[in-house]
């Protein structure tokens, strides 16, 4: 059983993961797993609603679910959500972790990661949301970075690691899309962390030979695209520019590699993990991009200024985040809970 509070979208994040969840289990990607049921509300409401829901209505009914289901594990799809896990569970609880930077905020390169004053209502949430990872009986991590934190928080929980998977085949199919010149990519929202105005100042210091051919393409920040249009941009630019001063996974890296995009991205977790070590760069090192940059513009000149082919470095590096590999991962994990 699988169970979350609201029914995020799958254009979120947190929803497109838990989706993907709910089509893999439907598809069988899981050995000897199938899905028994769902459990999630509408979302919407008004305040006193949404917060009813969250704090009493959506326990209960997880609650009263696994009560009355004869499935055999419940698996709550975010940390989000961890205030679900039963006081009591007749049956072994799982929860995947995709970072903790709400219950443990940080600062990286000067940069608030995670909210570093929640009001009453949100500390409250924080406090139940620790509360529930610590009574669930296995914690599992998109990555190394946030499991090394959860076994630091839960030094005696059973924490494993089962990174997400990609289908490349949506990422091959050839798209179109109206983009010239040197290009290159950003993708994410404008919030802090995800550090655009780091790419703007390395654009800044970019030579003037470099800096008229360039065509910089923000998506999410400053253009909505289709998913279609986003593969076709993988597939068109020069490379993918990824600063971020962290994440919980950094899924667009592997998005761009499965298309065939070369990386350039700061060596900082949990991206760093993704990314084929040679796209590593320092994050906060000006002149280390701008000399990558300048390398992918010679290339670009040499071709004559043709769009390039596919990287294979993108391309094997991706095709190590398999659904096969992830399906068989995650099944060990939860046999591990029930003994098998």
């Amino acid at each position: 059983m699988l169970a979350r509070g609201g029914a995020l979208p799958r254009q979120s994040g947190l929803g497109r993961a838990h989706n993907e969840l709910v089509d893999r289990l439907k598809e069988m990607k899981i050995p000897d797993y199938e899905l028994a049921d769902v459990i999630e509300h509408p979302i919407g409401g008004n305040p006193l609603l949404r917060l009813w829901r969250r704090r009493k209505g959506q326990p209960r009914a997880v609650a009263k679910s696994v009560q009355s289901s004869n499935c055999d594990l419940l698996h709550i799809t975010d940390q989000e959500q961890a205030h679900l896990v039963p006081l009591k569970s007749s049956v072994p609880v799982s929860v995947t972790v995709h970072d903790l930077f709400h219950l443990k905020p940080r600062i990286v390169l000067d940069i608030e990661v995670g909210d570093h004053n929640p009001n009453k209502t949100r500390s409250k949430d924080i406090s139940l949301l620790h509360e529930g990872l610590g009574r669930a009986d296995m914690l599992i991590c998109i990555s190394e970075a946030t499991a090394a934190e959860c076994r630091e928080l839960w030094p005696n929980k059973n924490v494993v690691v089962v990174p997400h998977a990609i289908d490349p085949e949506p990422f091959r199919v050839v798209g179109e899309i109206g983009m010239r010149n040197f290009v290159l990519l950003t993708v994410g929202s404008d919030e802090p962390r995800k550090r655009l105005d780091f790419i703007d100042t390395v654009v800044s210091n970019l030579p003037e030979e470099i800096h008229k051919d360039l065509n910089l393409v923000k998506v999410g920040s400053h253009l909505p695209v289709s998913d279609e249009e986003l593969i076709a941009a993988y597939q068109r630019a020069e490379a993918l520019l990824f600063p971020s001063a962290g994440e919980g996974f950094g899924l667009p890296v592997l998005e761009a590699m499965a298309a065939g995009c070369p990386v350039l991205c700061s060596d900082l977790p949990a991206h760093n993990e993704v990314a084929d070590p040679s796209m590593l760069l320092p994050a906060n090192d000006v002149d280390s991009w701008v000399e990558a940059i300048s390398e992918l513009h010679k290339s670009w000149l040499s071709r004559d200024k043709t769009e390039r082919k596919p990287d294979s470095i993108s391309l094997a590096r991706s095709e190590q985040f398999n659904i096969d590999a992830w399906g068989q991962k995650l099944a060990a994990a939860w046999d591990s809970m029930l003994g098998d």
